[in-house]
């Protein structure tokens, strides 16, 4: 064999080695994963799973719970021993919610790794662990825990908004107001006939007619499209009874019991009570919409100029707004509908919830959206 041919045969066999080498460490070596990186392969795995396979999914408005044995025995992942790195080990769940058929993947983990232990970072539970009871913080009321303060730390990123977190429920669902900004709009710009004129009509929804407010309009047209909120981010909301009570300028009664005379059921957005402003002021002398003090340490009161849900008893034209005090405005005049939902009591996130570093919803990235 001359030279020229030994050249040509070792650059095959070298380029044949090369080929076989990359091929084994793609496919020869199975990955293992640190307890972090399977939490995110579960859900991912689960995801494909079921996108073949959705007559397995929970029905309607209802969870379904899958152990790690469960997801082993349907194939979607193999065992733990084979998919975890060497020292590792994890125990828990895949959890599946079903929001008005949009799906909610999240995990409930407990896993230890080279002596250290890795948990899913529940958002329900790490806020209720964090309850003080003087400064700015969580307090535990009557209802639930509500943030009250003006240094909060209750920052969240979910589906590229900004939100501030505003209460646990006591269902564990966790109740988030919009901090980004967007265009201002009329609350209602209907013919109001004690007016005569188009001031708007204080009512969130006309029951006798079945009209609803300008405002709902805009709202139910927003989770109705995917502009704003995409299908994943729908799948973790929660339907909920809106309060759209009526109250005087002179009620001092803020325990929510004047605006939830009147429910609204089944609804999955909003907008912020006029209680819950009340309610985040730590100022003792922030009694109702004519008490200035209501702007002292009140988060809230930094998100102005926004609507609230609650309307003016007095009148029928008449609808509360935030800029930074409250007052009473004609319903056709403007402000920003800052969206107000409510999210899984099995949302888990990372970070701290402070405004440089907020809480992330698990499965959703820190970008946040440009309107």
């Amino acid at each position: 064999m001359d030279e020229k041919v030994k050249k040509i045969v070792l650059m095959v066999l070298g380029v044949a080695a090369i080929v076989f080498l990359i091929l084994f460490l793609t496919f020869g070596l199975k990955k293992k994963y640190t307890p972090e990186e399977f939490d995110n392969v579960i859900v991912e795995k689960a995801k494909s799973y079921f996108e073949y396979n959705e007559d397995e999914l929970p029905e309607k408005d209802s969870v379904k719970t899958l152990s790690l044995q469960d997801l082993e025995t349907l194939g979607i992942i193999k065992s733990t021993e084979k998919m975890l790195s060497k020292d590792a080990s994890c125990s828990g769940s895949l959890i599946i919610e079903n929001n008005n058929n949009y799906y909610m993947y999240s995990t409930n983990l407990n896993c230890s790794y080279l002596g250290e232990t890795y948990n899913t970072n529940n958002l329900k539970d790490l806020l209720i662990s964090k309850k003080v009871t003087s400064g700015n913080g969580i307090y535990q009321l009557e209802d639930g825990y509500y943030y009250r303060g003006e240094d909060v730390d209750n920052y969240l990123i979910f589906d590229g908004i900004l939100w501030r977190i505003t209460k646990v429920n006591l269902d564990g669902s966790i109740r988030l107001i919009e901090d980004g900004r967007r265009s201002s709009v009329e609350w209602d710009n209907s013919y109001n006939a004690d007016k005569e004129y188009s001031y708007g009509i204080n009512s969130y929804i006309r029951n006798d007619i079945g009209i609803s407010s300008s405002i709902k309009q805009s709202l139910d047209s927003i989770y109705e499209s995917e502009d704003i909120l995409t299908n994943a981010g729908k799948g973790f909301i929660k339907k909920t009874n809106l309060c759209i009570g009526k109250r005087s300028e002179n009620e001092t009664v803020n325990n929510g019991s004047i605006e939830c005379s009147n429910l609204l059921e089944n609804q999955y957005l909003g907008l912020l009570q006029l209680n819950e402003y009340f309610l985040a002021s730590l100022d003792s002398n922030c009694t109702n919409i004519n008490s200035t003090a209501c702007i002292n340490y009140n988060y809230l009161a930094t998100l102005s100029p926004y609507w609230t849900l609650t309307g003016n008893s007095e009148n029928t034209y008449q609808v509360y707004k935030i800029d930074y005090t409250p007052s009473s405005s004609n319903a056709s005049s403007s402000a920003m509908n800052r969206m107000v939902i409510n999210i899984s009591s099995n949302t888990t996130v990372s970070g701290e919830g402070t405004e440089e570093n907020p809480y992330v919803v698990s499965g959703f990235d820190s970008t946040l959206k440009k309107f």
